[in-house]
């Protein structure tokens, strides 16, 4: 009678095991700033959910999108901290190693296969080290975004037409140094301000990317559109260092391909809303698409502002070097 007590008794604590999560299933948590429908955000889902599957639910991962996790700073300090496990973020990195500003640096990646080459390679290998060295994480794929164009309240088909204007870009060193080397007067501003700004005049355009335009009612508030894609914009899916070594050795290999097809997803969607963006535009706004060859010119010599900080000029060059392959 006592044996079969003990083996009931043990069937049921067996039975429970099994019912019961393993405390071998490890969760982690993923920062981004933007919501449900951007196609980071849908891209980073997409990401937890390979895992979720091509690991048996052995690894999850909980997407805090939204702010969820704070701002882009926020997220970034938490890789540092613990406090996050991966990071969906962009030109922020520059707050934690100056030579980052790379990587929003306008006129200097000719297109998406301009900066593929670059992330993807040797040039993208010694970013990366620099992400390892300064923000404690490690980059397991770019998601590229929608490059930025230029909205005006007068049409801009060249760079003369550009002289003088009061463009409204972000409040960064760098890019103010750069639209004045075009000619404009930069002028910083918070994004919330530009709609009204434009509306009564205090500016003449600003720049952003065509989902941005089209949703914030920015293709209401001013006639014309010109096609510059001067900057072609892209994030980082980041894993912090100390999330990595949760990752069974045997694993790891799962989630670097599940960022890669991560990656192709969020730049499908990224071709696809950008197309939409523009014939969405190409119905209020006259768009005009101009030749950015002076631009370029006009910008060459901006980075040599910066050529003190430690690292750039090198960055800079070699992706300069590398466009003339593109």
């Amino acid at each position: 009678m006592r044996q079969m007590i003990k083996s009931v008794i043990g069937g049921a604590l067996l039975a429970l095991a099994i019912a019961m999560p393993s405390s071998a299933e490890t969760n982690f948590k993923l920062g981004a700033v933007g919501s449900p429908g951007t196609p980071e955000v849908d891209a980073a889902m997409k990401f937890a959910d390979i895992i979720k599957e091509k690991t048996g639910g052995k690894y999850t991962i909980d997407v805090l999108h939204s702010g969820q996790a704070g701002g882009e700073r926020e997220i970034a300090e938490g890789l540092q901290y613990g406090t996050s496990d991966f990071a969906v973020i962009g030109g922020i990195l520059q707050n934690f190693d100056p030579a980052l500003m790379i990587v929003e640096w306008d006129l200097l990646f000719k297109n998406n296969d301009h900066v593929r080459a670059v992330m993807n390679g040797p040039i993208g290998d010694k970013i990366s080290a620099r992400i390892e060295e300064n923000v404690g994480a490690r980059k397991l794929a770019t998601f590229m975004r929608s490059p930025r164009l230029l909205t005006t309240s007068r049409e801009v088909k060249e760079l003369s037409d550009l002289k003088g204007m009061k463009i409204r870009v972000p409040e960064m060193p760098a890019r103010i140094a750069l639209w004045k080397a075009l000619g404009a007067e930069p002028t910083p501003m918070a994004f919330p301000e530009v709609v009204p700004a434009l509306q009564l005049g205090t500016i003449d355009g600003q720049e952003n990317p065509i989902g941005m335009i089209t949703s914030s009612g920015i293709d209401e508030a001013v006639d014309y559109l010109a096609e510059t894609e001067h900057l072609y914009g892209f994030m980082l899916l980041l894993i912090s260092n100390q999330a990595w070594d949760r990752i069974d050795e045997a694993d790891r290999a799962i989630f670097e391909v599940a960022a890669k097809e991560a990656a192709v997803f969020n730049d499908d969607l990224v071709a696809k809303s950008t197309e939409e963006g523009l014939k969405k535009a190409a119905e209020k706004m006259k768009v005009t698409k101009p030749d950015m060859g002076p631009w370029r010119e006009a910008a060459a010599e901006v980075y040599k502002q910066f050529a003190d900080v430690e690292g750039f000029a090198d960055l800079y060059n070699a992706i300069v070097e590398e466009g003339r392959n593109h």
